[in-house]
């Protein structure tokens, strides 16, 4: 059985791209495929029996019904196997006309079996057992009563209770005349006999008070074995499996629902919305769960039944070793101190009362309003609202209570479904005027199979499992990720492949490139590039993938697949190698070197190639107990910072583990990790109005009224509401988008993703809500950029509040941040983005090489997506002495060329020569082995090759390019220049837009650049407090340095560490030397506080000037921007301002242009709008606040796009992983 069928559902856990919203045609697809010749079968029978009366009737068996369709199981709660069979039409009539089975005997009818008092307990066990259900029972021994009212107040099915009080009386009754008698036989005889009365008196009285003790205590023995006799007619009742009638609760049920909040049922609308949502067909743009309303007809319970719990053990140890895992000894001893179990089994139904067409009359049942947008998704949607009544439910369900010594007494709840539910449900559509067709089948099918996909989710062997704990405290806070570690790979190369293709080059004939997967799973995780007509590949990537512990259940292989690239057909299998997870991960903290024989798809085969690569697990690291804090939030004030009201949530927190996690940061040894990213829900949100004000009476408006709405929203749900959506950007990186929640104030998500991090000090995770709109790019709701070492200044963990700014609406969005490092330690080159520019920092490019004496040269540079020329003009030619001038002055622009791709792209340099039609001499440089933002002297050789394809696409350095086969490389040069690789995005990544989603994540950049939340430069920083904390460890804390060797501590002392043992790479601490950031004495300071000593601006000429209250105006603005460029730029940052940067340019033409907005010039009117377009159209203000607009530049793009993939369709490509999501 695979560990995604028997999965337990942790209460409030969110929706990732591992455990993805259910939808009906996987669900359907999922049932038995002789479903229907069991439904005929059903149908046929019910068709042909007769009409049952409501009277008694002879019992009907439920096992024949039942076999051939019943599947058998792995109950969560009992841990038995056991039979389940979901609910069908029997059932539900059942449910409609409630009946019991009552024994013969009890009801004085003949019976072939019956209970009586006088068997022995294992004849009336076995008598018992075959009169009560569950099925089968005795032919002719039980008959079905209907439910009436207080009849199912009485035990049906008696079991034997004597009473010998009599007997007992009777029995005392005569030991105390035997008594008496005893004692004057004694005295008379003995005087007879010549005794004294001084002796027989006492005699007589020992032994009569001695028979009366025994007969005392031969009753209480009586009484003993008749309450033993009783306790195991309980034993019995339950080890039988007797349900028991509830008429009681129902009453208490139907009492209290009445009083029940619907907001209760909020997260059951949300569950279903998206389930239909997820499933809706092509005419169905989007649907909602408007309202839901549980009525005043409550949901009835049939029948209760206590489950053993004897038979518990395997499953009660399997819990034992998994908590063990998790809590301490001292924890783990008081959970299981308490740690009984109770096992219950509810049956429970559901019917609607009869009702009219009013709404009053409908309002009495069990409904909800949807409302479905018809149409085509992307261009149009028509509003039809439905209203939802719940006709029917019946379904069994059981509950596995954990009891708790600690008030309310109960810790957990594992809830189980025996069976899918039977549900109906009927749909009618709210028009006032027209046709009413009462009944939409249709929709009423489509509804009633959502609620069964839903509750699919919980049918045995899945189970649900509620900490109420938790709950009671309202925390829905991950204090740990799911991920137990990573898989991180490095492929270097392959070897022999075989050729695919009938054309190709010497040692060519293949396009090969690798995937990276789960064998199970099957799903890319990870793709290379593909090297064009090569059977010799040199790949020299990495990827690190997340390892879970269904992954380990399921006992998961790691696949690296090689692929040959067609442009005309589907791509052909060149070989595989498999790894077995559970093996690796028994051996963590180490890369493990492997040449792997390529083997076929199928099993024993072999394909002829072999494998190059590396693979090590690494687990989470521990917290050190030098990086400790008290928790608290230090961009507070000092005078705030002790007030719990502005503290972030941290949730309840069960163990030592959970409490590291809210009072330790990331730890700086260990900089790359996993990160868990949640967006719960979003609450006041709503569209900015941008079509003007409306106040004034020559506007048309009224006379001292208010320009335009403001203040809280004032609907939940309105056509003016947008329908967000919200996606997830990691260092510039489209990694995650969620479900979109149609017109709603206050969506709720609780959707997210964890991913790797190389480095936590410089990550940034940008959260984007858009609004959905039909024929027009969805626009900017409001952007919230989070930086990890701004945020995990004293925790590991962050859940906060953050509103929403730099786009077309507002509102405030509930995100959660947890990062925990892992045992890992990367090269600096490693640890940088993806997402990037090259840059050249120095004026002049420089190059000697024979041959090139001819002439200028013009040299062409080209990366992954860009590509840049220096023309003939720029270079200056002396005999085999080349010079490129790239000054930045006019006619010498200096190249920029943006990466997206950084780690699998170099810099290729092709110098064509004047007079040669081909090109024969290259240059190039690797960015993956750059660290991000250090300028850098390169001094490359320039090759001449043979095979310049081959050349550009393998990892070819000075050191390897001897060993390359089928390439003629040639060394005649060397090239000069200085330059870095500058890390984000800028405006030269603009020409990557080729889709929306490049669109949407440039967009997204501008929107935080423009409100000023993301700066041009990304700075690696560690928190000044974090980095006193560590400073402090390395040279005073025992937990690290206790048991180092001399030489080793003082490595780390020296922060040298170019030995430290590990994986591969160099000590992270080393990195820290040149950290930038203030120091703590600064970071302490009472900045943002009241100053009386000095003014808070030259400016400030007030009374009250002395306090500094935080404004900002023109003035104030920019005293506080020039002294944060004068404290915080960098060594740097003249040669980087030389360096021609577009956003540098950008910034000053905005600030400049503020000067001419004023100006009644048209020329200068259209520049200024041309300079601020971007950002007004983003905005929706300019030309794109009116809709035709909109409409026109949406039908622009996907033009442009759809040439753009039309144009691309036979190119190479791999085998990309699409952006994670949970539908």
């Amino acid at each position: 059985m695979s560990a995604e069928q028997n999965h337990q559902f942790p209460g409030g856990g969110p929706y990732s791209g591992r455990n993805r919203i259910p939808n009906i045609k996987e669900f359907v697809a999922a049932l038995d495929k002789d479903k229907r010749e069991r439904d005929a079968r059903i149908d046929a029978d019910l068709n042909a029996a007769n009409e049952k009366s409501r009277d008694v009737a002879e019992h009907s068996d439920d096992v024949q019904r039942h076999r051939g369709r019943a599947r058998l199981v792995t109950d969560p709660v009992t841990g038995n196997e056991v039979t389940i069979d979901d609910v069908s039409a029997d059932f539900m009539k059942s449910a409609e006309e409630a009946k019991l089975s009552v024994p013969n005997a009890n009801l004085g009818k003949d019976t072939t079996v019956q209970t009586q008092a006088t068997q022995s307990g294992e004849e009336y066990r076995k008598a018992q057992d075959i009169t009560a259900p569950p099925d089968p029972v005795a032919t002719g021994a039980t008959s079905d009563v209907p439910i009436h009212g207080e009849k199912t107040n009485i035990l049906f099915h008696p079991t034997p209770s004597v009473s010998y009080e009599p007997m007992y009386a009777a029995v005392e009754q005569r030991a105390t005349v035997l008594c008496a008698g005893v004692f004057f036989a004694i005295v008379f005889i003995g005087k007879f006999f010549g005794g004294r009365l001084l002796g027989l008196v006492p005699l007589a009285v020992c032994v009569s008070s001695g028979t009366f003790l025994w007969m005392k205590d031969l009753v209480r023995q009586g009484r003993d074995i008749e309450w033993s006799s009783e306790q195991r007619r309980g034993e019995t009742a339950v080890a039988n499996l007797i349900p028991e009638s509830v008429e009681w609760m129902n009453t208490l049920v139907g009492i209290v629902w009445g009083l029940v909040n619907p907001d209760m049922f909020a997260a059951v609308a949300d569950t279903l919305e998206d389930v239909m949502q997820a499933s809706v067909p092509g005419i169905i743009e989007n649907v909602k769960v408007a309202d839901i309303n549980q009525g005043n007809n409550p949901i009835r319970i049939l029948s209760l039944r206590a489950l053993p719990d004897s038979h518990m053990k395997d499953l009660k140890d399997e819990m034992h070793r998994e908590n063990e895992k998790v809590k301490d000894p001292q924890e783990l001893a008081a959970d299981e101190e308490g740690g009984d179990y109770y096992n219950l089994e509810v049956s429970f139904a559901y019917h609607a009362k009869p009702s009219t067409e009013t709404v009053s009359e409908k309002a009495t049942n069990m409904g909800m309003q949807l409302v479905f947008y018809l149409g085509i998704k992307g261009l149009f949607g028509v509003p039809l609202p439905i209203w939802v009544e719940l006709l029917g439910l019946v379904g069994t369900v059981r509950l596995r209570l954990q009891m708790s010594p600690e008030p309310p007494f109960l810790k957990a709840v594992t809830t189980t479904l025996m069976g899918v539910p039977k549900v109906e449900a009927g749909c009618t559509p709210m028009i006032e005027r027209g046709v009413n067709i009462l009944n939409l089948p249709v929709i009423s099918n489509f509804v009633n199979w959502a609620i069964k996909t839903a509750a699919s989710m919980y049918v045995a062997p899945k189970s649900l499992t509620l900490d109420l704990g938790k709950m009671l405290q309202g925390d829905d806070i991950q204090k740990d990720t799911n991920a137990l570690g990573i898989l991180f790979i490095r492929i270097h190369k392959a070897v022999g492949l075989s050729k695919q293709d009938r054309r190709g080059s010497e040692g060519g004939g293949s396009d090969p490139y690798i995937t990276v997967s789960f064998s199970k799973f099957g799903k890319p995780m990870y793709c290379t590039r593909v090297i064009q007509d090569d059977l010799n590949p040199v790949f020299e990537e990495t990827c690190a993938l997340p390892v879970t512990a269904d992954l380990i259940k399921a006992d998961e292989q790691l696949s690296m697949e090689l692929w040959d690239s067609d442009r005309s057909s589907a791509d052909d299998v060149v070989g595989k190698v498999e790894l077995s997870l559970q093996k690796l991960i028994q051996h963590p903290g180490t890369m493990y070197q492997q040449v792997s024989k390529l083997r076929g798809v199928k099993a024993e085969s072999s394909m002829p190639g072999e494998l190059y690569w590396e693979v090590g697990y690494f687990g989470k690291t521990h917290f050190r107990a030098a990086l400790r804090t008290d928790g608290k939030d230090l961009s507070l004030p000092k005078e705030l910072r002790d007030n719990k009201e502005l503290q972030d949530e941290k949730g309840a927190v069960q163990n030592d583990e959970e409490d590291a996690v809210i009072h330790t940061p990331p730890d700086p040894l260990w900089p790359s990790g996993i990160l868990g990213i949640v967006v719960h829900q979003i609450v006041n949100l709503e569209l900015a109005n941008v079509k003007g004000s409306e106040g004034g009476k020559r506007k048309g408006g009224r006379e001292y009224e208010p320009a335009r709405d403001a203040g809280e929203i004032k609907e939940e749900s309105s056509k003016k509401l947008p329908s967000a959506y919200c996606t997830i950007l990691l260092n510039d990186e489209l990694v995650y988008k969620t479900r979109t929640k149609v017109v709603s104030s206050k969506p709720i998500f609780n959707a997210g993703t964890e991913r790797f991090v190389r480095d936590w000090r410089s990550a940034i995770i940008t959260v984007t809500v858009r609004d959905s709109r039909n024929r027009q790019h969805d626009p900017i709701i409001g952007v919230v950029p989070l930086k990890i070492s701004d945020l995990m200044q004293t925790s590991s963990q962050v859940t906060r509040w953050y509103p929403l700014d730099g786009g077309v609406g507002f509102g405030r969005v509930r995100i959660s941040l947890l990062f925990r490092s892992v045992e890992l330690k990367l090269p600096p080159p490693q640890l940088g983005w993806d997402v990037g520019t090259f840059e050249f920092t120095s004026d002049r490019i420089s190059s000697i090489f024979a041959g090139s004496g001819k002439g200028k040269v013009k040299l062409r540079l080209r990366t992954g997506g860009s590509s840049a020329t220096i023309k003939r003009e720029q270079c200056i030619a002396e005999g085999d002495n080349l010079e490129w001038s790239i000054s930045g002055i006019t006619n010498n622009p200096r190249p920029r060329l943006p990466v997206r791709y950084r780690y699998r792209s170099p810099v290729f340099f092709e110098f064509h020569l004047p007079g040669k039609r081909h090109v024969e001499h290259f240059a190039a440089i690797w960015l993956r082995e750059l660290a991000d933002g250090e300028d850098k002297d390169f001094d490359v050789p320039v090759w001449k090759c043979d095979n310049a394809m081959r050349l550009s696409q393998n990892f070819i350095t000075p050191g390897n390019f001897n060993t390359v086969p089928d390439i003629k490389i040639e060394e005649v040069g060397r090239l000069r220049f200085r330059g870095r690789f500058k890390a984000g995005t800028d405006r030269d990544h603009l020409r990557f837009v080729s889709n929306n989603d490049s669109r949407e994540t440039i967009e997204t950049w501008e929107a935080c650049f423009a409100e000023g939340v993301r700066k041009e430069e990304v700075s690696c920083e560690v928190p000044p407090n974090v980095q006193k904390l560590h400073d402090n460890s390395l040279t005073q804390a025992r937990d690290v340095l206790a048991t180092a060797p001399e030489e080793e501590r003082r490595k780390w002392l020296s922060k040298d560490g170019t030995d430290w043992a590990g994986a591969f790479g160099k000590d992270p601490a080393e990195l820290m030397t040149g950290r930038e950031g203030r120091d703590e004495s600064e970071y302490e300071s009472d900045e943002d506080s009241e100053n009386i000593n000095e003014p808070s601006s030259p400016t400030a000429k007030s009374e009250h000037g002395r306090t500094d209250l935080g404004v900002k105006d023109a003035t104030t603005a920019s005293l506080i921007e020039d002294a944060a460029t004068t404290s915080t730029s960098p060594p740097s940052a003249s040669s980087r301002s030389r360096s021609g940067s577009a956003l540098t340019q950008e910034t000053t033409a905005s600030s400049a242009s503020g000067k001419s907005h004023g100006s009644r010039n048209p020329i200068k009117q259209y520049k200024d709008y041309r300079e601020r377009s971007r950002d007004l159209h983003r905005q929706h203000r300019g030309l794109m606040q009116w809709r035709p607009l909109r409409n026109a530049q949406f039908a622009k793009d996907e033009a442009k796009f759809a040439i753009r993939r039309v144009t691309q369709m036979g190119a190479l490509s791999g085998r990309q992983p699409d952006v994670e999501t949970e539908v």
